[in-house]
């Protein structure tokens, strides 16, 4: 899915955010052993991606394409490091972590606006 404006990347943001709320809802009442990490999984990838989206999209001119792929390379840039640190404060912190449930439902909120697209 290509996003090109502020309001459709809200929009997917918000679905994210959705997703992983029902997901976690589902896990919650199947196996709830697993519903924290795939709430935590889910999190750390809806969270990222509206970081990412805000910051893209916050202040948008299209009369300076050099800063916009500037802000494009720092957001992604500071995106993976917001990941990495939401994974190892998870790792951490989440007793008992179910590693397939976190990095599942990550990988699924994460895929999503792909996923959207195709439906």
């Amino acid at each position: 899915m290509q996003i090109t404006d502020r309001r459709q990347a809200f929009r997917v943001v918000f679905a994210q955010f959705l997703m992983t709320l029902l997901v976690s809802g589902v896990l919650a009442v199947v196996a709830p052993q697993h519903a924290s990490s795939a709430l935590a999984g889910g999190l750390i990838a809806s969270s990222a991606n509206a970081f990412f989206s805000f910051w893209v999209f916050g202040r948008y001119s299209a009369q300076h394409p050099n800063r916009l792929v500037a802000r494009l390379y720092g957001a992604e840039a500071t995106k993976l490091i917001l990941v990495g640190v939401l994974f190892a404060a998870a790792v951490q912190l989440i007793v008992p972590l179910s590693g397939g449930a976190l990095f599942g439902v990550f990988l699924l909120i994460h895929l999503m606006p792909g996923l959207m697209s195709i439906a």
